[in-house]
């Protein structure tokens, strides 16, 4: 899996993550343009909450992947001077996202006024790192499905799953799933 290097919570975007691509394909056509007597072989790429998820065939390819990957600068998003460099993962390593209902009363605010809300009233919590998965809203009510990251579930759950939000409190329900002292045994 490919990861913003020291911000594994980055999403990418689409051009982002086709850069890394190009770069990639770049590669292998220079290992054939080469003779090398070693291909990289992928069974599989796919993109997954904004991360770029590799499968190899063999070592060699993971190895070369991960020398690859080391060489790739990506444009950042929002500033073309900058570039973010990129790293491979195990899966192990990426930060596990939990999911995350919203229920808000009253007119909708919007995903932006929602988050500026949020993150503002709310230290503790970290919306840039949130995915929004749905939304849904009438006249006098908002609910999102979001996948957060752990330390704004600990933030909620301190609170009671009701962060402050505009003249109120929004209302929270995080699945968090069972710790080792709290799973159940067999």
């Amino acid at each position: 899996m490919v990861l913003v290097q020291g911000h594994p919570h980055t999403v990418l975007t689409r051009v982002q993550l086709n850069h890394i691509r190009e770069q990639l394909l770049k590669g292998i056509e220079a290992e054939i343009d080469s003779d090398s007597p070693n291909i990289p072989l992928f069974n599989e790429t796919g993109i997954r909450h904004g991360r770029l998820h590799l499968s190899c065939t063999d070592e060699f390819t993971f190895e070369w992947l991960q020398s690859t990957v080391d060489g790739i600068f990506v444009p950042a998003a929002d500033d073309t001077e900058h570039t973010l460099r990129i790293q491979l993962v195990t899966p192990a390593e990426v930060p596990k996202l939990l999911r995350a209902e919203v229920h808000l009363s009253g007119p909708p605010p919007g995903v932006p006024k929602f988050l500026k809300l949020i993150k503002g009233q709310n230290p503790r919590l970290h919306p840039e790192r949130w995915i929004l998965r749905h939304q849904q809203s009438s006249d006098q009510h908002m609910l999102m499905i979001w996948s957060i990251d752990q330390e704004s579930a600990d933030a909620l759950q301190e609170v009671g799953d009701r962060p402050h939000f505009g003249l109120g409190r929004a209302s929270f329900r995080v699945t968090r799933r069972p710790g080792p002292s709290e799973a159940p045994s067999h």
